[in-house]
């Protein structure tokens, strides 16, 4: 499975002792959007992507619209139509470097898809030269329904930029049901994921540190396999119900140690993230969801 998996997955999947099972799950990763996923990505409202900064830094970003912002050209290209915060590192990161990562999430079925290529913005669309798509397990991902557009227009304003969560951020975080992380393969090689549990799953361990279970998955490992190779990671935090996003630059440490994943339920793995620049964002995007229910993967945190 060289042609699907870089060193460092392939490294990680050993660790855990799931080769095969990734191998067998690595079919599934194509070069193209297939048709019965260009129907799924038009219905989409949300894509999370990745992207590298000049210094090495990732971010983790969203871009939103009503169904249809997403346009499936062919099978090898696909255009974003969205304006972002312009807050919002990702354009300025394309300039310099256009591997992306997206992440296309439907909340209320629990359906999710990657897409990882060339980004590159025009001013007005991202277009997408597609080299990985596949699509991923519905576990974690809390149901949620997208609410019906207002039509009001609110103007974002960068509320936070340093390199630590004040208090406001902390209690954000702690409520958390849900994040988004970005990383990169050693070849620069982008991807977006998303992680969930019950609130309290994202631990504070001071206000540049984070610590977070990995729990059981695709055995791919393409987000741990990124972090073995290629520490540096961003974190996205969406405020569903106002529209506010809180984004982290750092970097990621896995921990193997038994003893000190056991304390945490239903962990196979933790990580640790150590933040170096946060990005908040009021009124990043005008699309809201309405909670409905957790996802019954999600091990109880008692």
């Amino acid at each position: 499975m060289s042609d699907v998996y870089h060193a460092g997955e392939l490294a990680v999947q050993a660790l855990a002792g799931e080769q095969i099972v990734a191998e067998r799950n690595g079919a599934s990763v194509k070069s193209v959007v297939v048709k019965g996923a260009g129907s799924f990505l038009r219905t989409q409202s949300l894509t999370v992507c990745s992207t590298m900064a000049n210094d090495g830094k990732v971010w983790c970003s969203f871009l939103t619209g009503e169904p249809g912002f997403i346009h499936v050209v062919s099978e090898k290209e696909l255009t974003v139509t969205s304006q972002p915060a312009t807050s919002d590192p990702i354009w300025r990161d394309l300039q310099d470097r256009p591997d992306i990562g997206l992440l296309a999430i439907d909340f209320f079925r629990r359906i999710r898809m990657r897409i990882n290529g060339k980004g590159v913005y025009d001013g007005e669309q991202l277009r997408v030269t597609v080299e990985q798509a596949y699509g991923n397990c519905p576990k974690y991902i809390q149901k949620r329904s997208l609410q019906p557009s207002s039509g009001s227009y609110r103007r974002e304003r960068l509320s936070h930029l340093g390199d630590a969560l004040n208090a406001e951020q902390q209690d954000w975080i702690r409520q958390a049901d849900t994040f988004f992380i970005g990383s990169a393969s050693s070849e620069r090689k982008m991807d977006a994921s998303h992680r969930g549990g019950q609130p309290g799953f994202v631990k504070i361990e001071d206000d540049r540190t984070l610590l977070f279970p990995d729990y059981f998955g695709n055995s791919m490992y393409n987000t741990l396999g990124n972090l073995y190779s290629n520490p540096a990671a961003g974190l996205l935090f969406i405020d569903f119900n106002g529209g506010h996003s809180l984004q982290l630059s750092g970097r990621a440490e896995t921990i193997w140690d038994k003893a000190k994943i056991s304390r945490v339920p239903g962990a196979e793995r933790l990580v640790r993230y150590t933040i170096d620049e946060v990005i908040h964002i009021e009124n990043d995007t005008p699309i809201m969801w309405e909670f409905h229910e957790f996802s019954p993967a999600s091990p109880s945190l008692s």
